[in-house]
């Protein structure tokens, strides 16, 4: 699986979702908002904390 920065991955998000009809500031925020949803993840992973978050 490809490595993708976390400023490019929300980028092409944001790009997707304008593209679908979102307005600019809908399609950042939500870009955002998902990408640091996986940033939050991957650390819950790192610490173990996932099966006590239960994020499976």
């Amino acid at each position: 699986m490809p490595i993708v920065k976390a400023d490019r991955l929300a980028r092409v998000s944001a790009a997707l979702l304008r593209a679908a009809g979102a307005s600019e500031e809908e399609a950042d925020a939500v870009a955002v908002g998902c990408v640091n949803a996986k940033k939050l993840r991957a650390l819950a992973r790192e610490y173990r904390l996932d099966t006590v978050l239960d994020l499976a």
